[in-house]
């Protein structure tokens, strides 16, 4: 299948639109934002002793009850914590709309927008409704294909209208809009005459990068300019184009705007291009693209060091991200001191190119860290996460100067730094680095979502609430983690609330597994702690980790065999893998590949992507050079992927190889600064 499809009959109206997101219970940590609604009744559900946050009563009929609807958590949650009618953060809206697309739930998403317009739209402001229909637009469009054609071109008109009305709520003025026009405009058939509106929509937004929602929300913009232009014959600025979106050597079968990126050389990152954000104005940098985890320099107050937290991923992502600092900063003072947050491969790689620059370098790190190192030299399939060249003599061989077993305080040039020794979410050596001065506290990754690499036994569970209090307690204006989404997650209000919803998820975990559920089970609860829907600037910072948190915790419980509750489905208990469900496929139901590609087709379109992608990797040893398996193969994991672009690397870096592709950056690249840069 295609992932644009082009006119075919003079009404058809076809769009593959997504959307995009990102970050940001007790009511006594944080306060919510509601809008002016009538107080709603909550509604709960229990399991075991759990009390579980449920639909809104009038929104009863939506979730996972329906059991001809493919089961996707993600969406049972935004569709729990939305129907409340609380959320004012347009990026919660359209990470909505995303897993409604990559999940192919479209008419789900139609019925549960015009429920919450139904119940809402008088409370709303401008900006809350304008984002509203437009997710709402999106939807319809996607969706269009399957109206009737007598009533095609009216559900079109109709749709237009509804981006006409948004886009005046907010003065024209709001990216998102113009984001889901000129997406929309872009792909619908000649007929419209909506390509000048289509260049108008996204040329706004290519003049206006500072715009950008979040990284590589515009990467689906520069995609259709080159569509366009293409289209008209201006092959130059369609490549150039092309280029800047990063498909200039795969099209993906759904659409991408997220931070990840993956290639076989470089590895991944957890940003979309190279960039620099100065922290604090000439002071704090943070380098993001450069390697999997993000770098940060500190100038000392003395302005005669240069202080690195943490090294990077490899010795040639370290030094691009040093070098691009200097190109910024020419005058920057050599790097005299290194200090680590811990000792994974992505935070210590990258430390001999420093040892290169300066042999008399200080490494300040803890020292436990020769079971994280140990950890790290673990082989695994996937290249494309640290990248084919990684080098375990990278970090093999580290170890710091000066070790730090208690919290200590150090003095570099008139900086004072405290040193903060901790058990985190992943890594038992783990460190806060605290600037008391400048407020600004380096965790590393104390709050990873999944608490370590996924293909290793690693995480510390019950530590990370301790963990969280020493951060809590400093009361730090910034709060930097070793990553960018973590930093949008984790920020300084957020941990406060979260480190309560965090506690409420393993307590009521470990509780459903003593009562013989299963990690598949509970995921399927869909557990919300009852109060987070007032809440909405954390609903990201627990949907990330949900899934994980809960295996880690099941993990650390339970046997090589795993029980569920009914008893039939225990994991581990048989040996099965795609050979011996190719030979069920043409021995024993003895089907045609032209019948498997038709299940395939209704499994992809009925949302069941995981489902279909198991069956085309087995289908396509029985039934060799089929490329039609093969291409629905990479549809499943393509939605896969996108359902996965801003909460998952692993799952994405995993799929994206397994299809044998890469995810590249994009390539635009302005700096970074924080909007409160000029009241420094």
């Amino acid at each position: 299948m295609k992932r644009t499809l082009n006119p075919i009959a003079s009404c058809i109206f076809i769009t593959s639109v997504l959307i995009f997101p990102i970050a940001g219970y007790t009511s006594e940590i944080i306060s919510s934002n509601p809008l002016n609604t009538v107080t709603i009744t909550e509604q709960t559900a229990q399991y075991s002793l759990a009390s579980s946050l449920n639909h809104a009563p009038k929104f009863k009929g939506f979730g996972a009850e329906d059991k001809e609807r493919s089961f996707h958590s993600d969406l049972d949650f935004f569709e729990t914590v939305m129907s409340y009618g609380i959320n004012t953060d347009p990026r919660i809206t359209f990470l909505m709309v995303n897993a409604y697309q990559a999940h192919n739930q479209h008419a789900h998403g139609i019925a549960f927008f015009e429920k919450l317009l139904h119940q809402y739209e008088n409370n709303m402001d401008n900006e809350v409704h304008a984002t509203y229909l437009a997710a709402y637009a999106i939807l319809r469009a996607t969706y269009a294909n399957e109206v009737s054609l007598l009533k095609r071109i009216g559900w079109v008109n109709d749709t237009f209208d509804i981006l006409e009305k948004s886009a005046e709520l907010t003065n024209n003025e709001s990216p998102l809009v113009h984001w889901a026009a000129g997406l929309i405009y872009a792909q619908v058939p000649f007929f419209f005459f909506k390509k000048d509106d289509a260049y108008a929509q996204l040329n706004w937004l290519a003049e206006r990068p500072e715009s950008e929602p979040a990284p590589g929300f515009y990467r689906e913009v520069y995609f259709h300019l080159a569509k366009l232009h293409a289209s008209d014959g201006e092959t130059g600025l369609a490549v150039e184009y092309l280029k800047k979106s990063g498909y200039d050597s795969y099209e993906p079968k759904a659409l991408f705007m997220g931070w990840f990126t993956t290639t076989q050389a470089a590895g991944a990152t957890m940003f979309s291009e190279p960039a620099l954000e100065e922290i604090v104005p000439d002071r704090i940098f943070s380098l993001h693209g450069f390697g999997f985890s993000d770098v940060f320099f500190v100038i000392s107050d003395g302005g005669k060091h240069l202080i690195a937290i943490d090294a990077g991923t490899q010795p040639g992502s370290l030094k691009n991200a040093h070098q691009y600092l200097k190109s910024h900063y020419p005058a920057l003072p050599p790097i005299t001191t290194l200090i680590v947050t811990h000792a994974h491969w992505d935070h210590i790689g990258g430390y001999t190119y420093l040892k290169s620059l300066n042999p008399e370098i200080k490494i300040y790190g803890r020292g436990n860290f020769k079971s994280t190192v140990k950890r790290v030299l673990q082989n695994h399939s996937y290249q494309q996460f640290r990248g084919a060249g990684f080098k375990h003599q990278w970090v093999e061989n580290y170890q710091p100067d000066i070790s730090i077993d208690q919290q200590t305080d150090i003095t570099i040039d008139g900086t004072s730094i405290e040193l903060i020794p901790v058990v985190g979410g992943e890594t038992e050596d783990a460190m806060l680095v605290f600037i008391p001065k400048l407020s600004t506290l380096f965790v590393g990754d104390i709050l990873m979502p999944y608490y370590g690499e996924p293909w290793i036994e690693e995480g510390f569970i019950d530590s990370t609430v301790a963990t969280m209090d020493e951060v809590i307690k400093r009361n730090a204006k910034h709060i930097l983690h070793g990553h960018y989404p973590l930093t949008e997650l984790y920020g300084p209000e957020q941990i406060k609330a979260f480190r309560d919803v965090y506690t409420w998820l393993v307590n009521t975990t470990r509780d459903l597994i003593r009562n013989g559920h299963s990690i598949k089970d509970i995921i399927r609860l869909n557990l919300i702690p009852p109060g987070l829907q007032n809440h909405p600037n954390i609903y990201l910072s627990y949907l990330t980790p949900r899934d994980h948190l809960i295996a880690r915790v099941a993990d650390n419980m339970v046997g090589i065999w795993q029980e569920d509750v009914s008893g039939k489905e225990p994991e581990g208990l048989d040996n099965l893998t795609s050979v011996e469900y190719g030979r069920l496929l043409q021995l024993y139901l003895g089907l045609s590949a032209k019948e498997v590609i038709n299940a395939l087709e209704k499994m992809i379109a009925a949302g069941d992507n995981e489902l279909a992608f198991r069956l085309a990797i087995a289908a396509e040893k029985r039934y060799a050079a089929n490329n039609t398996i093969t291409d629905l193969k990479e549809e499943a994991a393509d939605r896969i992927r996108s359902a996965a672009q801003f909460l998952d690397p692993f799952k994405f870096i995993a799929y994206t190889e397994m299809i044998g592709k890469e995810h590249k950056p994009v390539r635009k690249a302005p700096d970074r600064q924080k909007p409160e840069h000029e009241n420094h």
